[in-house]
């Protein structure tokens, strides 16, 4: 009481004593980060200050993130709140910018970090990861470290990015003050509750009152946070304006251009950003759980605490049309499967395993007598689809639009269908409404300044984000250069925005485009050779300062992009191997190349 005692007259102090004392404990720890809110709206922290006053200049806390969708900033500037608000000294730091060379001398290290797709490291976070795999990788034995990691567990290694950290600096010497956290994509309510505990433990090495840390951490979570009107738990239900089968008549395969409605919703976006919809399973594969499980679907279940048929369960909450590495071990605990074992034991046969799998071939293949109440344990949630936005809300207000190819093949003797694809190609327009959030992309956007040359790759769907660079460009008055390729499989029914991408051209808000359709001759040919074949204007552009993008398959077709432009810049810069990589990841740093890839 003797640091607030100096504060408060005597009448305060009174008033302040008997309200305290007739408060539980949960009243005070809510009265306390009310307390610490009011005064970070004041551009202070009334309870953390006089704390964080004590504290050393050399005593602080060092977040240290490395992001690729905003996810893992999010969480960084997350954790800094709470620092602050507990009384700990902390500096946000990102590993993109962060010098590999000041590694030894941080002290206390808290590490956030994502993997990006099966086990790569997020570009931020590239230099650093090589560092301290290195030669030059320096002792940390003066060093305390927490590691969070952030990952998605249809992946078959999951969080593998922030295994390597957590495993790395340890061999380097460091302390680690907590275990890692490996989040999956509901990462909110975890890393909350390890934020806390490790705040807490981070503040005894620092010095800092451990009590302090635990009260205000505990309850200032969402104090000062960033307001997100929608989620993933609180999604925009948005109307439909439209939807447009953009394929020819003749073509098997389709894909639709969906325009929803967000007038006065809030729903901001950018150009380059995704926009993330939670779907509803199909009823033809819920009845396929529901055989090959031998299941009633009236049997009640609990499923977030709120008691619902098991129907309803499987076709709102639960993750049907894939299994990932989670759901196949819980279900080894519940059905022991040596054959089943086999396969997960050896992680390449195990990957092969799990690919176009769902949970109906897995009841198929290895019979189990299982209750809904298990099952409901054993299922992930479902999880949102994300689209790249192929609309700029400056030439749409008021509207988002996507372009989402419809996916149905066969696997295991079955007839398979997307879950969210299929979804929006069947909502009725007129009665039912999108569930959807912003999901920002801030590696992914057009260049601050409006004169930059842009240079954009896509194939089929991955032309989704450039319709909207373009629509956006098209409204700037001192618009810069910009060409398009495009891939796809046939001209006459599978060239996507044909008119508009003609109409963009006339305008001059699209200096040139070059396509590539793969079945349309002898010779497959892809938007990789197209590039190739324009290698010496395309370097040209590179060395005028052009940002080059690549949206689409991160298997193949990225992939094959990026080893087209490390030809490119080899042959017309004259560069070696070296050389060439080099000026690669100089355009990475300055941002310059810019991928959106899945």
């Amino acid at each position: 009481m003797s640091i607030i005692s100096g504060l408060l007259s005597a009448e305060q102090l009174e008033q302040l004593t008997k309200l305290t004392s007739s408060l539980s404990k949960d009243q005070q720890l809510w009265v306390s980060g009310y307390l610490a809110g009011l005064g970070a709206q004041q551009g202070g922290n009334a309870l953390a200050q006089p704390v964080s006053a004590a504290t050393s200049s050399q005593d602080s806390l060092t977040i240290l993130y490395g992001s690729r969708t905003g996810n893992g900033e999010g969480l960084a500037k997350k954790a800094l709140r709470l620092a602050e608000a507990s009384g700990l000294k902390a500096v946000l730091k990102n590993m993109e910018t962060f010098k590999i060379r000041d590694l030894q001398a941080e002290k206390n290290v808290l590490v956030i970090v994502s993997t990006h797709g099966d086990g790569v490291p997020p570009f931020s976070a590239q230099e650093l990861h090589e560092y301290i795999y290195g030669k030059r990788a320096p002792k940390l034995a003066t060093t305390n470290f927490a590691v969070l990691a952030l990952g998605d567990s249809s992946y078959f290694q999951f969080c593998k990015t922030g295994k390597d950290f957590d495993e790395q600096l340890e061999k380097l010497g460091a302390n680690r003050v907590a275990p890692i956290l490996t989040c999956d994509l509901d990462f909110e309510e975890p890393a909350e509750v390890w934020f806390n505990s490790t705040l807490a433990v981070f503040a005894e090495k620092l010095g800092t009152s451990a009590n302090a840390v635990g009260t205000q951490s505990s309850v200032s979570a969402g104090i000062g946070s960033e307001v997100v009107k929608y989620s993933k738990k609180n999604p925009f239900k948005a109307p439909i304006f439209d939807r447009v089968s953009l394929h020819g008549k003749a073509d098997e395969r389709q894909t639709i251009h969906l325009e929803l409605a967000t007038d006065d919703a809030g729903l901001s976006y950018e150009p380059g950003d995704s926009a993330a919809i939670i779907p509803l399973n199909t009823k033809k594969i819920i009845e396929e759980v529901l055989q090959a499980t031998g299941l009633d679907a009236q049997e009640e279940v609990t499923v977030n605490g709120i008691n619902k048929t098991l129907y309803s369960a499987l076709r709102r909450d639960l993750e049907l049309s894939k299994i990932t590495t989670d759901v196949v071990k819980r279900f080894l605990e519940l059905a022991p499967n040596a054959e089943l074992q086999k396969q997960i034991d050896d992680p390449a046969k195990f990957k092969d395993y799990l690919y176009g799998r769902d949970v109906v071939d897995l009841f198929h293949e290895n019979p189990t007598k299982i209750s809904a109440a298990e099952l409901v344990k054993l299922l992930r949630p479902i999880q949102p689809r994300s689209y790249s936005i192929s609309s700029s809300p400056a030439a749409c207000p008021g509207e988002l639009h996507l372009t989402v190819s419809v996916v149905n093949y066969e696997k295991s003797g079955r007839s398979k269908r997307g879950t969210c694809s299929n979804y929006l190609s069947e909502i009725a327009l007129d009665e039912e409404h999108v569930p959807i959030f912003i999901e920002s992309n801030p590696n992914f956007r057009l260049p601050q300044n409006e004169e930059t040359p842009i240079v954009m790759i896509g194939a089929g769907t991955g032309i989704a984000p450039y319709r909207a660079f373009i629509q956006h460009r098209e409204l700037s008055e001192k618009r810069g250069k910009s060409w398009l390729f495009f891939g796809n499989r046939n001209f006459e029914t599978e060239f996507l925005y044909q008119a508009e991408w003609h109409n963009f051209l006339k305008s001059g808000a699209l200096s040139k485009m070059n396509v590539a359709f793969s079945r349309d001759g002898e010779k497959k040919e892809y938007v990789q050779h197209r590039l190739i074949e324009n290698s010496a204007e395309l370097f040209k552009w590179l060395e005028e300062g052009a940002h080059f993008y690549i949206c689409g398959d991160m298997n193949n077709m990225a992939g094959d992009v990026q080893k087209a432009l490390l030809k490119i810049i080899e042959k017309e810069g004259s560069l070696n191997r070296e050389k060439a990589e080099e000026y690669i990841t100089k355009l990475q740093r300055e941002k310059r190349l810019q991928l959106d890839v899945y």
